[in-house]
């Protein structure tokens, strides 16, 4: 890709108090910019990235430091991989673990009070599911572990 710095600066029309180039082209569905070159689409702060640091090695994310999805000022952007991002996004609150998912049918409490249950082993797992509305199957992943790990 070779898009260059006047083509990001043109399409940043806001700076905000915190420093973010706010990106005013085209956007994605989820809320990131989007830049096009040699009829390719790519995402405005990769390219932004690019622009004015340098390659991006193949496997890398560009993260943003201020968590604005529109910023495309590359101070505020970082290289890290999928597991940085992800631990960056866990550390300033934003995951949509447990409650925060708006697919969960449990609270922490629910959660709290299943495990509970299942140490004591006071009722089988289809009880439990059952009594809580969901599934065995999540059940069978509260105890193992593999789900609702953070409660």
């Amino acid at each position: 890709m070779k898009i260059t710095k006047d083509r990001i600066e043109n399409k940043v029309e806001l700076v905000t108090e915190s420093g973010c180039w706010i990106w005013m082209g085209t956007t994605t569905t989820r809320g990131y910019g989007q830049i096009e070159s040699d009829t390719k689409k790519y995402y405005a702060h990769r390219a932004s990235y690019q622009a004015f640091v340098g390659e991006i090695p193949e496997g890398m994310n560009v993260c943003h430091r201020c968590d604005n999805r529109f910023c495309v000022n590359p101070s505020h952007l970082f290289l890290g991989t999928q597991k940085d991002n992800l631990q960056d996004m866990k550390r300033k609150g934003r995951s949509t673990i447990g409650e925060k998912n708006a697919r969960s049918k449990l609270t922490h409490a629910q959660v709290a009070m299943i495990k509970v249950l299942l140490k004591n082993k006071t009722q089988t797992d289809e009880r439990l599911a059952e009594q809580f509305g969901v599934t065995r199957g999540a059940i069978n992943l509260i105890k193992q572990g593999k789900r609702w790990n953070h409660v």
